[in-house]
């Protein structure tokens, strides 16, 4: 085939110099022109790294079935897709000319995919027969060594330093990693140390003897190893992720927070480092640069997860319309990621916007009808909507799987009392609440409410009373139901403030505010 490109190259070369003319080429010639123009797109492919070099190579094979070196081409294509049955359709090449380092090398390559070793062995020997001098097929050949006899591949290497002194530190960290892999560290660190010594900025032998400290959890040894590596000079964005990690588990945050931000530098998208950063700002409560360094890392695009907590950040940062946004856009980014949803849905009850948000979780439970958590924020968003009937279905779904959900008893309850329905039903339904989460105030708040509704102000009073004011500060229905209380108990003075709070944001405790006495105004 070498022969014959170059026969390509003088066609091409010709033509081009006799266009000028407008000399005929032949039919043959032609071909042969078009054969060129082809093998060099493949192999410009090839060069680009592009996925679907090998098939132009294929596309090649029926107009030149006889080319040795093309059906050595695509032997490697079918090897390293795994395709070793197909390989075996280009392999007979090796049978039909003289063979090169490189074609035993393939072959050699094409028995170890088989599984035959020994075979293997065999025929890389013939190519370093052909090639002495070849170091990628000594490597190969060594490599394959390390599972029949890993002594011999040291050895194997070991002659190959008084060949290549210049790149004796290359060689002993390779016989390191053939006793690393046999588990054999000390012997492993006695090479890599010998790497070292001929070439201290040599980065490898630091690296694997800082991950046979890891293994081995000896952080501070390992810690070291990368100190020194770094001290040459040297400088990785996963080096440093790295020790921060490390720093991380030994607990010194200050250096932790040193090397992940190095990484980031290197690295804005680092993975490792922007997650420990945005752990590290929320510890110190800066929601908004815990959200940007998740935002920044490389794979946020794709983890549903990371849309979550940059959401979550935002929220806690004040930011209620970016969490919403951020949601809304993950939910459409994840379409199938139940929790976006459901969190969108949340986010979007919080708006103030329960139909659409109505809409997700209804979407939701088509898919996943046991998404205990889904239905009954569903059933918050109906009872909003006044879609009575329905919110009760849901919930009573919800209480026939799970008859200890006291948020769902407490919803039915509180909403019977809110429209003043079946009020002895509902008193039952809230204390059912109460019994299973006795501490929860928002669920004594709606018995103190039941309470009103009933008349027993009393007790209700009692039971409002007895929360702290900050409290009451934080919720505005319960301000509301205390200033409701007072009112209904002739008590118009001390009903005034809770109303006037809660008649910023409740349109029936202003409406309550108005109807006190001008007098009391």
């Amino acid at each position: 085939m070498k022969k014959t490109i170059s026969v390509f190259i003088c066609v091409m070369f010709l033509s081009g110099a006799l266009s000028a003319k407008s000399l005929p080429i032949s039919k043959q010639g032609q071909q042969e022109a078009d054969l060129y123009l082809d093998f060099m797109a493949a192999a410009q492919a090839e060069v680009r790294q592009d996925p679907d070099y090998c098939a132009a190579y294929r596309r090649l094979l029926p107009r030149v079935p006889q080319s040795r070196y093309l059906r050595r081409i695509l032997t490697v294509c079918a090897l390293s897709a795994g395709e070793v049955e197909q390989a075996g359709q280009y392999v007979s090449y090796i049978d039909e000319g003289e063979n090169d380092a490189e074609d035993w090398a393939v072959y050699a390559f094409y028995h170890w995919r088989k599984g035959q070793l020994k075979e293997a062995q065999q025929y890389y020997e013939k190519a370093l027969e052909a090639a002495p001098d070849d170091l990628r097929v000594l490597y190969q050949y060594v490599l394959l060594l390390t599972y029949i006899d890993p002594d011999k591949a040291a050895e194997k290497l070991q002659a190959h330093k008084e060949d290549y002194p210049s790149i004796a530190y290359i060689i002993d960290y390779e016989i390191g990693n053939i006793y690393r892999r046999q588990k054999q560290p000390l012997k492993a660190l006695e090479y890599y140390n010998k790497s070292t010594r001929q070439n201290p900025e040599y980065a490898e032998p630091y690296l694997a003897r800082a991950e046979l400290y890891e293994k081995g959890s000896q952080y501070f040894l390992m810690l070291r190893e990368l100190e020194l590596l770094e001290a040459t000079g040297y400088e990785s964005a996963d080096m440093y992720a790295r020790m921060g990690a490390v720093y991380v588990i030994v607990q010194d945050d200050e250096r932790a927070k040193t090397y992940f931000r190095k990484a980031r530098a290197l690295e804005p998208g680092n993975i490792s480092a922007g997650y420990f950063l945005a752990l590290y700002a929320e510890d110190a409560g800066d929601f908004v640069s815990a959200a940007r360094y998740l935002q920044e890392t490389a794979d946020f695009q794709k983890d549903a997860g990371k849309w979550l907590q940059v959401a979550f950040y935002q929220q806690r940062a004040g930011q209620s319309q970016e969490a919403l946004n951020t949601l809304q856009e993950g939910y459409k980014r994840f379409e199938q990621n139940v929790e976006i949803g459901y969190f969108y849905a949340l986010a979007l009850q919080d708006a103030g916007q329960n139909r659409r948000s109505a809409r997700v979780l209804k979407a939701i439970l088509k898919t996943n009808p046991s998404y205990e958590q889904a239905r009954l924020a569903y059933a918050f968003a109906l009872e909003a909507l006044h879609k009575y009937k329905e919110m009760e279905k849901q919930l009573r779904i919800v209480l026939e799987a799970n008859p200890k959900n006291a948020a769902a008893y407490n919803l039915l309850g509180f909403s019977l009392a809110d429209r003043n329905e079946r009020l002895d039903e509902a008193q039952e339904l809230v204390t059912r609440a109460l019994e299973l989460r006795p501490q929860d105030r928002a669920f004594a708040d709606s018995l103190a409410w039941v309470y009103y509704r009933q008349g027993v102000y009393e007790k209700a009073l009692e039971l409002l009373e007895s929360f702290d004011a900050d409290f009451i500060k934080d919720n505005a229905d319960v301000a509301y139901h205390l200033g409701a209380v007072y009112a209904a108990m002739g008590r118009p003075e001390q009903a005034r403030p809770y109303l006037e709070q809660a008649a910023q944001t409740l349109k029936a405790a202003k409406r309550l505010l108005k109807k006190l006495s001008p007098a009391q105004q």
